[in-house]
């Protein structure tokens, strides 16, 4: 199995219930040390956090899992990719764009369970 950057839809999947498809994907991806994340997915999952007892459980698991750092270049191909879709008619969030360039430029599959994936040059699984 290779090494997946994990999308904020499928950390909050796991979050709620590590069992099911996608929790027992991630806590595979864990287990090999093949799940990576990123600044966007760890301030959307931050914002979403409701009480202490989330915050700590969410701490503890941002510790153990590597995050991939975004570049100048990142936000150049990203733009750019937006742009593209806008001239499409497809519109697609600024993080998510963000996401898959990073996975990309990383030779990385994305999980997510969102379906903007789709429309993206890297590899979706789960979507």
């Amino acid at each position: 199995m290779n090494n997946v950057l994990v999308d904020t839809s499928a950390w909050i999947d796991f979050l709620r219930s590590s069992s099911g498809e996608t929790g027992d994907r991630i806590a595979e991806l864990i287990r090999l040390d093949r799940a990576y994340i990123t600044g966007p997915v760890i301030a959307e999952l931050l914002h979403g956090v409701r009480n202490n007892k989330e915050a700590a459980r969410l701490n503890l698991l941002l510790e153990t899992i590597p995050c991939l750092e975004i570049t100048s270049g990142d936000w150049l191909t990203t733009g750019n990719s937006l742009r593209k879709l806008r001239q499409k008619g497809v519109t697609i969030p600024l993080t998510d764009v963000l996401i898959a360039t990073v996975a990309a430029r990383n030779s990385m599959a994305v999980l997510t369970l969102d379906k903007h994936f789709l429309h993206l040059s890297v590899t979706c699984l789960g979507c």
